[in-house]
């Protein structure tokens, strides 16, 4: 890199802190990013005394979201050049122990991320470097070090049981383990000796906090032979810290702040809850001890301060799990001290708080959010609710009939205090609520109370008194989204305009959820003034992209609606025309990934609705499709691409291909649009559609199908996208007419073997063997669309494609992967398909001429597939599941159902469900649960075959031909 461009490193980030200067700095910054030496020049700019810690700040953000975006592509391999990243490995952990606190967790952050790619194969020595530097006396240093292990070793929690999980943990254990232990046990040493002593205890809980949590790390998956045989050791400094008092280390609790002392107590109640829970047969002599000490730890920090909330959470949780242990169920199985949990834990933690009203009246949407959805940790409501439904399947009588005391109790004081009512509702509907609360609501409630009875006593004149406080209007509400199964129907019909009133500038979003619990002739007289009120309740708060988008309730409740009126709506075009202006506003600054994404299903909605108006659709939406397209809004060009190929999906071909999409075929086919993953399941449909359209677009000279097969050979090659590769080849070789193609079969067949043979995995072997079945059967086709390819697509096909590389290979293709992997298959559709598939080959002229050879191992495959799926069609038809099963791309989900990850924007590729399209199906005659329907396919092509290769079965095919009926 020139001397310059190393030179101006620092120059650039400090431009970057001047709003006037810093885009322009940014964009500086990352044309030079890739050249080499950059990063880690950069990496010395942030360790460099001599520079403000503004500008070395910005250095070390920049560097954490470079090691975040180009430190490995999606395949694996590295983009910035391999000696910085050799060189990054060696010098970054010196660099990090020597940075101040707020440059250390940026670094911290950046090791962490190069630890997810490389550890421990491509970066061995990792643990080595980080026990080489922890001290028995630098605790300072210790704690950078000790809070970049626990970053590296917490993925493990939530990962699912594997060889390699254990090798990794195991590597680490041996290493750590012994240095782990000193540290422990010397850091009780220490702050035993300087208990007066603020500022060290400080540093010294600081360090306890982080082995804890390392502790938990290292048993989160089984317990280490090690901490087994240490266990009474560390437990005892575990419960020492648990039962800790020390003034200098307690702040005043008006103070917000956490303090360390609160953070090592929650984290040994998780700790401890890990034990009782995966470990309760080794734990069990210290189980008591435990119990009798976080039992008086939640009564100690019945404080309401928002602050202890977590350490509650935790305490409740070891106390939920407890109850589930027969030892110790004594404890919870009589009145008095039923009583006494009720009054001194459950009351306490559920009674609704000054900051939960404060909080409510501040930002409703992010109260009712986090009450209906959660938050990042569980509530003390929650948890205290949790408690008492784990106590209830202990003894559901005893403990109803002590709960509806309180119930009652708070009810008859409702006139002094709302929240005495607003208490007496949640501990009812906690008592009532048998089982979870899913998206349908509860499924069974205890039968030893009336819910109905209750909502027609208590809750429903909430509903239209202006009296009632909000609050408890939207427990009204909210009682009934969650006993929607148990009301009756006519009480919940009566509830439509009574939910509708509460759509006013003051709305709870509570109701907006329940409106779309309706079917459709259910809100058909009042569609009109539903969507007028949602609209201005959404369009009231236009005065900036973020706060148009802030509530996504409102528009999931629009969608919802427009899903449940299905083609009552009279007009759509007004509405489609409104939710285009929201995406030009949103787009400006997209802040809410849920709210936008159901602005799109929303939109799809309309369209797949209201299919007879599709010219006026596309003269509509296209334009401002276009307009976001060609603002680059990132977040939302996925779902562009989305509503675009529906569009044209359900174009009528006779029409022809409008001009705007002829315009788009160039963008389309350039390299830097496929560049956003995000961008490519929505590509590579549109130029599907496209292509199914008018394909004559691709072969209109020479080279214009070039960059098309382009495109094939960049996603056959990614083991991340080559099931979209396989898409867009398979419409080709349907689409484009075989004199265009025929010069580039063999290119294309040269394409899927290299990639056979160099890097294969699972799921690409499995899609090729699919591949090529349907290239098998696509003769057989009988869904009423004709392609231009169909009659030479049949079972000669996929042989003479693999053949054109070099005679005789498919012989080993088969024999190595059709076969075997045919008999594999758990999906349905490609169960039937490849099955189907083999029989057709086995007919075809080319396999009869040059393969007899495999004709015998092919009926001999398809007679143990065949019984295996006999099997599965019993277990079928004797259940539900004997309704058609979908392939993982077919028909979408109800919407109200729609369990969706959007919790940010990303690189990822969220999926317009409303507008879903289902995978290629060439025997969609045949369902892929109709055994029968397979069998007689199957067998139709088997008698074709002369009966002196019948004879050659084995006994035990022969047998099970015969038990088939052949």
């Amino acid at each position: 890199m020139a001397e310059n461009t190393l030179t101006s490193i620092p120059k650039y980030l400090e431009q970057s802190l001047s709003p006037q200067y810093a885009k322009e700095a940014e964009k500086l910054l990352r044309s030079i990013e890739s050249q080499p030496g950059f990063s880690i020049n950069l990496l010395h700019v942030i360790a460099s005394t001599n520079l403000s810690q503004s500008v070395r700040l910005a250095g070390a953000l920049f560097f954490k979201n470079l090691i975040k975006r180009k430190w490995v592509d999606e395949e694996g391999s590295y983009l910035l050049p391999i000696e910085d990243v050799n060189k990054i490995k060696v010098e970054i952990l010196d660099v990090m122990i020597e940075l101040p606190n707020q440059l250390q967790v940026q670094i911290g952050e950046a090791i962490t991320l190069i630890a997810e790619c490389d550890f421990p194969h491509n970066w061995p020595n990792l643990i080595d470097n980080l026990v080489g530097k922890l001290s028995l006396t630098d605790f300072v240093n210790n704690k950078a070090i000790l809070l970049v292990s626990h970053s590296i070793f917490k993925k493990w929690r939530p990962l699912f049981r594997s060889d390699e999980l254990f090798l990794e943990i195991k590597l680490v254990l041996e290493k750590f383990v012994d240095p782990f232990l000193k540290l422990f046990v010397e850091l009780d040493s220490l702050i035993d000796k300087n208990n007066d002593n603020q500022a060290l205890l400080n540093i010294y809980f600081d360090n306890l906090l982080l082995l804890i949590q390392i502790y938990y790390d290292f048993n989160c998956q089984d317990i280490p032979e090690f901490f087994e045989d240490h266990m009474n050791e560390l437990m005892t400094i575990i419960h020492k810290y648990l039962v800790y008092t020390n003034p200098l280390l307690r702040k005043d609790d008006e103070d917000d702040e956490i303090e360390v002392l609160i953070k090592v107590k929650t984290a040994t109640i998780e700790l401890v809850l890990l034990y009782v829970t995966r470990y309760a047969d080794v734990f069990e002599p210290l189980i008591q001890t435990f119990i009798t000490s976080i039992w008086e730890l939640v009564n100690t920090y019945i404080t309401k301060q928002p602050k202890y909330d977590l350490l509650v959470v935790k305490a409740l949780q070891f106390l939920t799990s407890i109850i589930k242990i027969p030892n110790y169920q004594d404890l919870f199985q009589n009145e008095n001290s039923i009583n006494e949990i009720i009054e001194k834990i459950i009351l306490p933690n559920i009674y609704f708080r000054e900051i939960d009203e404060e909080a409510f009246e501040d930002e409703p949407i992010n109260y009712v959010r986090s009450d209906l959805e959660g938050s990042d940790f569980d509530s003390r409501r929650k948890s205290a609710t949790d408690f008492l439904r784990e106590l209830k399947e202990l003894n559901s009588e005893l403990l109803t009939n002590s709960v509806m005391k309180y119930v009652n109790q708070f009810l008859s004081m409702s006139q002094q205090d709302w929240k005495n009512k607003d208490t007496a509702i949640y501990l009812f509907s906690s008592l009532a609520t048998k089982g979870s609360v899913t998206n349908i609501g509860v499924t069974s409630t205890n039968v030893l109370v009336d819910v109905v009875k209750f909502f027609t006593d208590n809750i429903a004149n909430d509903l239209v008194s202006p009296s009632t406080h909000p609050i408890l209007q939207v427990d009204a509400i909210k009682y009934i989204f969650v006993f929607r199964n148990q009301l009756t129907k006519e009480q919940l019909i009566t509830t439509i305009p009574l939910l509708i009133n509460h759509l006013s500038p003051q709305a709870n979003p509570v109701s907006v959820l329940v409106l779309g619990l309706f079917n459709k002739h259910d809100i058909e007289p009042y569609l009109t003034e539903l969507l007028t009120n949602l609209f201005n309740l959404i369009l009231i708060n236009n005065s900036s992209p973020e706060k148009l988008a802030e509530n996504e309730f409102l528009i999931k409740c629009l969608m919802r609606i427009l899903y449940t009126a299905e083609d009552s709506l009279i007009t759509r075009l007004p509405i489609i025309e409104q939710l285009l202006q929201i995406l030009r506003v949103t787009a400006k600054n997209p802040s809410n990934p849920k709210f936008s994404h159901y602005v799109f299903e929303s939109l799809g909605l309309l369209i797949k609705f209201g299919l007879s108006n599709i010219k006026e659709y596309i003269e509509l939406i296209i334009p401002a499709l276009l307009e976001i397209l060609g603002e680059d809004v990132q977040e939302f060009v996925p779902y562009t691409f989305q509503i675009l190929a529906f569009l044209l999906e359900n174009y009528p071909r006779s029409n022809g291909l409008p001009d705007t999409y002829r315009n788009l075929i160039p963008p389309l086919l350039s390299t830097s649009v496929w560049a956003f993953r995000g961008n490519i399941p929505g590509i590579t449909r549109l130029l599907i559609a496209i292509l199914e359209h008018d394909p004559s677009t691709f072969i209109a000279s020479q080279d214009s199908l070039t960059p098309l097969l382009g495109v094939f050979q960049k996603l056959i090659a990614s083991k991340v996208n080559d099931a979209y590769g396989f898409d867009l080849l398979q419409s080709i070789l349907l689409n484009i007419p075989f004199t265009a193609l025929q010069p580039h079969i063999r290119t294309i067949g040269q394409l899927l073997l290299r990639r056979l043979q160099d890097s294969r995995t699972d799921k690409f072997v499995k899609r090729l063997v699919v591949f090529l079945n349907t290239l098998a059967t696509i003769s057989l086709n009988s869904s009423g669309e004709t392609f231009i390819n169909s009659e030479s697509l049949n079972g000669d096909f996929p042989i003479n494609l693999i053949d054109s590389v070099q005679q005789g290979v498919f012989q080993q293709i088969y024999k190595s992967f059709i076969l075997p992997i045919s008999g594999t298959l758990s999906n349905l559709q490609d169960k039937k398909i490849v099955n189907v598939g083999l029989s057709q080959l086995l007919i075809s002229q080319s396999f009869s001429s040059n393969y007899q050879m495999l004709i015998v191992p092919t009926i001999e495959q398809l007679a143990q597939n065949l019984d295996s799926y006999e099997g599965i069609n019993k277990a079928l038809t004797g259940s539900s599941a004997g309704a058609a099963v979908p392939h993982a791309g077919g028909p979408a989900a109800p919407i109200n159902e729609l369990d969706l990850d959007l919790s940010a924007f990303g690189s990822h590729f969220s999926k317009i469900v409303s507008i879903s399209n289902v995978s290629f199906d060439p025997v969609s005659s045949i369902k892929s649960n109709d055994f029968e329907s397979i069998k007689l396919a199957i067998f139709t092509n088997i008698k074709h075959i002369p009966v002196e290769y019948l004879n050659q079965l084995s006994r035990e095919s022969q047998s099970i031909l015969k038990k088939l009926g052949l």
